[in-house]
């Protein structure tokens, strides 16, 4: 995450996400906050009044929802403490350290306060959202900074082993080597091999505006009822959320 994309249509996708399948729970947002870059424009697909259709989809689906985020586009400055400020979440927390610091041992003493935050919340649902998804094979040839970019799955496996977490929601950046399908058919496999009897594997894939998925881990003895009527919302007159039940199916 980036402060420059605060209130766009991947954070709007996220938090409706988060909505409508975890109405009740506490929700920890682990931002991976990564500084700012210049070199393109992503974050540009604002939810806001000046763009008309994008803000109308999206306030059909939600539109208090929608409202918050257009308020926030009035501030001077987009930074993630805005969901703090006008709260998206009735029942979101939020862990907003910057992910990038000096020292071989910052990412490390970074995790730990991200955990005891999770705690300290008694959150049942955590959400990362790192800037690029998880770490790819190549990840160690990029410097410690872009690294920042990625979730490792030690990372992933400390949270999902909290006593107080229930389901565990990681954000993928779809890249351009092969296809979005194959992607998430992939993601299923690997974490279905990783999380074999520990978990449910759900893959759900945000298909409007800028497409991106979401890996969702659930401990078996938590059942999602709310996860069947995820498809039925609509973005004009396409679903907003697809769900992939299994490598074999799309």
């Amino acid at each position: 995450m980036q402060n420059r994309y605060t209130g766009d249509i991947g954070d709007f996708g996220k938090f409706l996400l988060l909505k409508h399948l975890f109405p009740h729970d506490t929700i920890t947002t682990i931002w991976y906050l990564y500084p700012d870059e210049t070199h393109n424009t992503d974050g540009s697909h604002t939810v806001e009044e000046g763009n008309v259709r994008l803000y109308r989809n999206c306030h059909t689906l939600d539109p208090l929802m929608s409202e918050l985020f257009n308020t926030i586009h009035q501030e001077n400055l987009r930074h993630v403490e805005l969901f703090e400020t006008y709260p998206v979440l009735r029942n979101g927390r939020y862990f907003k350290e910057s992910i990038v610091g000096k020292g071989d041992e910052y990412r490390r003493g970074w995790l730990e306060r991200a955990l005891a935050f999770t705690e300290k919340n008694h959150s049942s649902v955590v959400c990362l959202d790192p800037d690029n998804g998880i770490e790819p094979a190549s990840v160690a040839k990029l410097s410690y900074i872009k690294q920042s970019k990625y979730a490792t799955y030690t990372e992933i496996e400390h949270f999902f082993v909290l006593e107080c977490v229930q389901h565990l929601v990681i954000y993928q950046h779809f890249h351009r080597q092969c296809s979005h399908v194959a992607q998430m058919k992939e993601a299923k496999a690997r974490f279905e091999t990783l999380y074999q009897g520990r978990a449910v594997v759900t893959i759900i894939r945000h298909n409007p505006v800028q497409a991106r998925f979401y890996i969702l881990l659930s401990k078996p003895e938590y059942s999602l009822n709310t996860l069947s009527s995820l498809e039925e919302l609509r973005y004009a007159t396409k679903a907003f959320f697809s769900v992939l039940r299994g490598v074999n199916e799309y």
